[in-house]
């Protein structure tokens, strides 16, 4: 009698790809600016030097907003691993809560690649491309290395979606900003605007998939 078995994306197999976020070049730094703070994966509260104005904290609120806006992109079809975060400023590690990011690199992990596939199916990506293949296309079909370079390009979109969260329009919400003058946690309304044009941010973003993991115990 046949086993029945069959190789699926339920079986839970994870691939990773490393994600590479180059903020240093065209990333508006005024911290008034609501389109101020590129991608900031912390918060204040995880520096032992907290901000030294209000205005410099809002420009890191944003940061974290569209890191936020990059993580609700990357799990909107499939469970999604973070893994290996490094976050520099300028070449060394960021450790003042005023610092700028000028790269955030991290590794994603899927391991039911073909709903992010499916989620993908027929979009027009932010760099003008056309996903490569129809809805008639199962996953399971596509070779091994296709399979890599289309999860590649959903991954890359997820993360241009999140780092232009709000568009020119912006978006607003309540997060928690750090107040120097009586150092105080508060939370006040925050709006994100665009960084760049989508096009132009998918240019800084690289996703290229690994074949081996070293996880990086710096916690940043």
């Amino acid at each position: 009698m046949p086993s029945g078995f069959q190789n699926n994306q339920d079986q839970l197999t994870p691939n990773y790809y490393r994600v590479q976020i180059d903020l240093s070049s065209g990333y508006n730094s005024t911290a008034t600016d609501n389109d101020s703070g590129g991608v900031e994966v912390w918060d204040f509260t995880t520096f032992d030097t907290m901000n030294t104005t209000m205005d410099n904290s809002r420009r890191r609120a944003r940061g974290n907003i569209r890191f936020n806006a990059i993580l609700n992109e990357l799990q909107k079809f499939a469970n999604v691993q973070i893994l290996d975060m490094t976050v520099l400023t300028g070449g060394d590690l960021q450790l003042t809560a005023d610092d700028i990011a000028a790269s955030v690199s991290f590794t994603v992990g899927y391991v039911q690649e073909a709903y992010v596939f499916g989620g993908y199916l027929g979009t027009s990506f932010s760099n003008g491309d056309t996903f490569p293949h129809d809805a008639d296309t199962k996953f399971d079909q596509l070779s091994d290395s296709n399979k890599l370079l289309v999860i590649e390009e959903c991954i890359h979109e997820a993360i241009v979606q999140g780092i232009t969260v709000g568009g020119t329009d912006g978006y607003s919400r309540r997060y928690k900003t750090y107040n120097p003058n009586d150092n105080n946690h508060r939370e006040e309304q925050i709006t994100v605007t665009q960084p760049k044009l989508p096009a132009d941010a998918w240019n800084d973003v690289t996703v290229s998939a690994i074949q081996t993991m070293t996880q990086n115990t710096t916690d940043h």
